[in-house]
């Protein structure tokens, strides 16, 4: 999750009040508002579908911070260091998933009361939730509001808001899941307020993100029903293997007898924040009648020798398919018996609520 913040510019309210010039190294941005946005908005907030929309971008350099939620939901600070070289990416592009655009540290927009405002923004984002705010106690003269919308190829919204200075503001988005895969949302933060003659001033700020949405995987203790016996005589003696998602190899070995369910606890699997760019991929069992002379020496060879091969790794993602009962048939690797299989994969999109720690 990555945290943007945008210093207050105080000189720049001086440096107004008192006629004295000042060097700012920020490029302005400003859009003409939607029709629909031109005129305030009679309630202090709204939300509402959006529908795509041009809007000029300022990039320039900024101050960035990562935070990782930990255990509790306690937000800390890692090390990651400030960006204070300039921006090398186009206005309209996306910084790569796992980084931060190098954002403007200062906006000059057409009034004091916006660029107060627009200074005083802050972006958070982890998996499909971001989180703009906005600093409390600006000492805007009238009121202004902040229309942002959201726009990725999950779906579209706008929320709108008057600037509430006792508090600040919280725009708290979540995308919608889309096909889980990594993509850009594009931020459009429109700020404006009312011109003395009638109309409005505005200014513009668009923020281009990669997101990637991030689930918690869980998979259940595989649940083995020998369906045929593998000896004439007496329970069988299975060995059972499989790769869990991290492509590890696991071996199980126990006993049973045609009708009966053995449940294989190791089976079971569990990773918080998995996403479509980790090397995770779908289990992979299989088992071996190792009742006889032969077939003993599998458990201290298996994968690598004895005469048998093992089944190739599954080449599926994990977050391949949706919740499930995974369920079917099983023949042995090296004989004619069969079992039925099952067992639970659950995934659950992460959201992130409280980014700011509230």
């Amino acid at each position: 999750m990555t945290t943007v913040r945008f210093p207050y510019a105080a000189g720049l309210l001086f440096a107004t009040a008192c006629g004295t010039p000042m060097d700012i190294p920020a490029q302005t941005a400003q859009e003409t508002l939607p029709s629909s946005i031109a005129t305030q908005e009679e309630q202090a907030s709204s939300t509402e579908a959006a529908t795509p929309e041009e809007s000029a971008g300022v990039h320039e350099r900024a101050v960035i911070r990562d935070h990782r939620l930990q255990p509790g939901g306690t937000l800390t600070p890692s090390t990651t260091p400030a960006v204070t070289g300039p921006n090398t990416l186009a206005p309209g592009t996306a910084a790569p998933f796992g980084h931060t655009l190098a954002l403007p540290d200062r906006y000059q927009a057409p009034t004091p009361n916006l660029t107060m405002v627009a200074n005083g923004l802050r972006l958070m984002q982890k998996s499909v939730s971001t989180l703009v705010t906005t600093a409390p106690n600006l000492p805007v003269t009238q009121p202004v509001e902040i229309s942002i919308g959201y726009y990725s190829p999950a779906g579209n919204q706008r929320i709108t808001q008057s600037y509430v200075r006792s508090t600040g503001n919280r725009f708290l988005y979540n995308d919608k899941e889309g096909d889980g895969q990594p993509r850009t949302l594009r931020i459009v933060i429109t700020l404006s307020e009312p011109k003395a003659g009638g109309g409005a001033e505005t200014f513009a700020i668009t923020w281009p993100t990669q997101i990637e949405p991030l689930y918690d995987v869980a998979i259940g203790s595989f649940a083995f029903d020998l369906i045929s016996k593998c000896d004439a005589v007496g329970k069988s003696e299975i060995l059972f293997t499989w790769h869990s998602p991290d492509r590890q190899y696991h071996k199980y070995r126990f006993s049973t007898r045609a009708g009966s369910r053995t449940m294989i606890a190791p089976f079971a699997w569990t990773r918080q924040e998995v996403s479509w760019s980790q090397p995770l991929f779908r289990e992979q069992a299989e088992f071996f009648d190792e009742d006889n002379a032969a077939t003993e020496m599998l458990w201290a060879c298996l994968p690598s020798g004895c005469g048998f091969s093992v089944t190739a790794f599954n080449s599926n993602h994990l977050l391949t398919g949706k919740t499930q009962l995974a369920k079917g048939n099983l023949k042995a690797h090296n004989d004619d018996c069969q079992a039925y299989y099952e067992y639970q994969i659950t995934k659950t999109l992460r959201w992130y609520p409280s980014l700011d720690g509230r």
